[in-house]
């Protein structure tokens, strides 16, 4: 399994920013287009946003399923701090609800 070291990937302590969370989200999306296992790692992240999560791992549901992704990608909870989990967790689950407001919406519109 791969490692993703998030810190060495965007070369500072601040997820914050669209540009280095877009290095994640395509590193990410690379491996599982690739059928890759990667564990990212958050250690030396000393500020971690949402707005950095949300492109870097919620835009992930836009290309694969839950079942999917959780094959391909491990979130190393042991590299995150109580609130940077948090962080994800949220994330995550807006990320799972919104997709399940476009299937929902889809099937209205298509007639299904």
């Amino acid at each position: 399994m791969k490692i993703l070291k998030v810190r060495d990937e965007i070369k500072t302590p601040l997820a914050v920013t669209a540009d280095k969370a877009n290095y994640i989200y395509k590193s990410l999306s690379d491996s599982v287009a690739n059928k890759e296992k990667v564990s990212v790692d958050f250690s030396g992240i000393t500020t971690l946003t949402t707005a950095f999560l949300n492109i870097a791992i919620g835009q992930l549901y836009s290309i694969g399923d839950k079942h999917t992704l959780n094959e391909y990608i491990k979130i190393d909870g042991n590299t995150l701090t109580s609130l940077q989990r948090n962080k994800v967790r949220l994330v995550m689950e807006n990320a799972k609800n919104k997709l399940s407001d476009n299937d929902i919406n889809e099937d209205l519109y298509h007639g299904n």
